[in-house]
């Protein structure tokens, strides 16, 4: 199924399609000097619309109940070493760039914001960096077990919630920031899907993938959404977790 390459998220062979029209921000009539690009999403199958959320539910609740020692375990570990709250939420873009909260078990300390802003100050080309990364390797604001949350991606835990509640999906694309720059060619397809606990991110190269490649390979998702695919990437995800090469 994986080929290397990044998927073509505008191949002419995707059919039936649904035409999608760029914003008007960087249509034709504000750009003189760009074309007019239309974009075309296949139609949801009937898998997509209504197969995708049973497996969720399902398979999620199994997932869920088997890892609820770890989750308990992780949790108490949290409190124990940096105090509460246990989790945090981020806001994040789902379907639609419809935003929710997404859960993680807290991996910063509790001052994360003044122990960033006093970095920035002392590491000014580093900071200027994060405006196109947004991760940051040896993060300060990290405690120890945060660290190896991260690295073991442990810390994604709560976001079995977040699947139950149908604002997430086990497969799909990860779940983007808002600040985060997305071309529009490529945000349409991202975003035509809910974004998911695993998916093509997550297994096929993580932080070794450069931020273009990223979305690209994430953009291609929304053509391939299908069940077997999606029972693919849960069961290709086991080999990354071992691996512990999380950000």
């Amino acid at each position: 199924m994986t080929t290397g390459q990044a998927p073509n998220v505008l191949s002419a062979t995707m059919a039936p399609m649904l035409p999608i029209s760029l914003p008007a921000a960087v249509d034709g009539a504000s750009r003189g000097d760009a074309p007019v690009l239309l974009l075309t999403l296949p139609r949801r199958s009937l898998y997509e619309q209504f197969g995708k959320r049973a497996i969720d539910i399902v398979l999620g609740s199994m997932l869920a109940l088997a890892l609820l020692p770890i989750i308990a375990a992780v949790a108490i570990a949290v409190l124990v070493t940096s105090g509460w709250p246990v989790l945090y939420a981020s806001e994040r873009m789902g379907r639609n760039r419809r935003p929710f909260l997404m859960w993680k078990f807290r991996t910063m300390v509790i001052d994360a914001d003044d122990v960033f802003e006093r970095w920035k100050l002392t590491h000014p080309e580093r900071a200027s960096a994060l405006s196109t990364h947004w991760k940051l390797e040896d993060d300060p604001r990290r405690t120890p077990l945060g660290r190896f949350l991260r690295k073991s991606s442990l810390d994604e835990l709560p976001q079995f919630w977040n699947v139950l509640r149908g604002e997430m999906s086990l497969v799909g694309p990860r779940p983007y920031l808002g600040r985060e720059g997305i071309e529009p060619r490529l945000s349409e397809n991202i975003h035509a899907v809910k974004p998911g606990l695993t998916g093509p991110f997550q297994v096929r190269g993580r932080k070794e993938l450069a931020p273009r490649t990223r979305m690209e390979i994430e953009a291609g998702y929304a053509s391939e959404v299908g069940l077997v695919n999606d029972l693919a990437y849960v069961a290709r995800t086991v080999q990354p977790l071992l691996k512990m090469d999380g950000q």
